[in-house]
């Protein structure tokens, strides 16, 4: 159910015909001259409007083309997108076709076009595998213009060379909604969870998604490089040595969801941390002693330890600084006594147990951007 037709030479679009009367006159001219011919193979075309009222074209006789049909809720969603992208500064081309420099085909639902840069917008409305999703998607990168996917089914590579998300309509209220996966989100098991909130981070309705996405508000990895609060956990015990109380660090949560609303927030030890390049450095500068005595907690530095026949990381006793073993940490209750910051760096990903996924993920600025300390780690949408 195409939205584009010839009439004649020209090319026309059913959503240019915004009244019932430019409809009708449109199906009255063409049954009397015949003029209007389906661009995908050249046969006949004829007026239609789909079970959802989005008027499109079809084929007078359903010959040898090879175009797939789509369905009443695929077309609805395009006429959504179209209107978004109209909503920009930029042009909605509906099922614009095109070829790579090496002769290969590609056809987008809808193209928006600004300037020399080009968006495809695909609305999967029927199952689509991951190899299938890769080869367009690398057709598009080969020709110049940016794949943007948006899928009905669940589990879809969603990744910085193919920002994919979900699409969900609402029959009820006959609307589209965006839905962004979370750091939960893996399309290995997407199919067989039991908890799909869990999924999904973020909702976000088509039309604000799309707008968005073409403004620079849909953005990878937003925390690379940011400057963002560390909640610092505490689990007070018994010093061993001394028999007086101490605090000793039990956690570190790096708290994305503060500045970047409905992210998910990161948690780590210091001997995760310590593990990483410069990693004790790193954690002796988040939590200098100072600000740990002030506290009632011991400093956090390298003690070595009799009992595990090395050096390592380690909290010591805010009164005698006696080394408290990694296992004091786990063993009492913690719970979040203050908060300090810190630059999440990207070097930190490749250390850090479960930094990947809860780093390389979309997010939806549905406000306004924070400051970024390092733009240039940045990658947005936004296509000038």
């Amino acid at each position: 159910m195409p939205l584009k037709c010839l009439d004649g030479e020209r090319e026309i679009f059913a959503f240019q015909f915004r009244s019932t009367e430019e409809w009708l006159a449109l199906r009255h001219r063409a049954k009397d001259r015949k003029t209007l011919r389906m661009a995908c193979c050249g046969a006949g075309a004829v007026l239609r409007t789909s079970k959802l009222g989005t008027r499109h074209f079809a084929h007078a006789r359903r010959g040898p083309c090879e175009t797939a049909p789509e369905t009443a809720e695929h077309l609805l969603a395009k006429m959504a997108v179209i209107d978004a992208v109209e909503g920009t500064e930029w042009d909605a081309i509906p099922e614009q076709a095109g070829s790579t420099p090496t002769g290969h085909q590609w056809r987008a639902d809808v193209l928006a076009v600004k300037g020399n840069a080009r968006v495809a917008i695909e609305i999967q409305w029927s199952r689509q595998d991951t190899d299938e999703t890769e080869r367009r998607q690398s057709r598009y990168a080969e020709a110049g213009v940016r794949g943007l996917w948006l899928f009905r089914q669940k589990n879809f590579p969603s990744r910085k060379d193919i920002p994919s998300f979900r699409l969900m309509f609402d029959e009820r209220a006959g609307l589209f909604n965006v839905l962004i996966p979370s750091a939960y989100y893996d399309p290995k098991w997407v199919s067989i969870s039991k908890d799909d909130d869990l999924l999904w981070s973020q909702t976000i309705p088509l039309q604000t998604f799309i707008k968005g996405a073409l403004k620079g508000r849909l953005r990878f990895a937003p925390t690379l490089g940011c400057r963002m609060p560390v909640d610092v956990d505490i689990a007070r015990i018994r010093c061993w040595r001394c028999k007086k109380e101490t605090g000793v660090v039990a956690g570190l949560t790096f708290a994305a969801s503060r500045i970047f609303p409905r992210f998910d927030d990161f948690h780590t030890s210091i001997h995760d941390m310590a593990k990483m390049p410069d990693g004790v450095a790193e954690v002796m500068s988040i939590l200098p002693p100072s600000v740990l005595m002030r506290h009632g907690i011991g400093v956090v530095k390298p003690r070595s330890s009799k009992a595990a026949s090395e050096t390592y990381l380690s909290n010591g006793c805010v009164h005698c600084d006696a080394l408290q073993g990694r296992f004091f940490e786990s063993a009492f209750e913690a719970q979040t006594e203050f908060a300090t910051e810190a630059v999440f760096k990207p070097e930190w990903v490749r250390a850090l147990p479960s930094a990947t996924a809860y780093t390389y993920r979309w997010w939806f600025d549905e406000g306004r951007f924070p400051q970024r300390s390092s733009a240039s780690l940045q990658d947005t949408y936004r296509q000038d």
